[in-house]
């Protein structure tokens, strides 16, 4: 099954959430309940590892990324971040570090890498 949403796109293939941000200039708290909301009826109380493609995505508030690191965490075994170039690689690093997610996440300029990383948290 597919959700194709307002802000994102989102399906579940070989034990990996794919999650792919349309293209949004900034993400606020509203746009991003919403996306929570829809991730979490496609995951119906499974958790999942979860590739998150973040290219198209400009900026995101400071309360819309407190409520996707902490309320949004909820059935997340791993995530792996996909972002545009290095710039971006390291302001996604600096935000995952003071932010102390619950659960392994890493940040890729590479998609396969991406998936890589998330093999070793899939159901066996």
């Amino acid at each position: 099954m597919v959700v194709d949403g307002t802000y994102a796109k989102m399906w579940i293939s070989k034990g990996i959430l794919y999650f792919v941000y349309k293209e949004i200039y900034e993400i606020n708290r509203s746009m991003a309940k919403q996306i929570v909301r829809q991730r979490l009826q496609l995951q119906n109380e499974n958790s999942y590892p979860i590739f998150c493609d973040l290219r198209a995505v400009t900026n995101a508030q400071k309360q819309a990324r407190d409520y996707l690191a902490i309320e949004g965490a909820y059935m997340t075994t791993a995530l792996a971040l996909l972002v545009e170039d290095e710039h971006a690689m390291v302001i996604t690093q600096l935000y995952i570090k003071t932010s102390s997610p619950a659960y392994p996440t890493q940040v890729f300029t590479n998609k396969e890498e991406a998936l890589s990383f998330l093999q070793d948290y899939k159901k066996k």
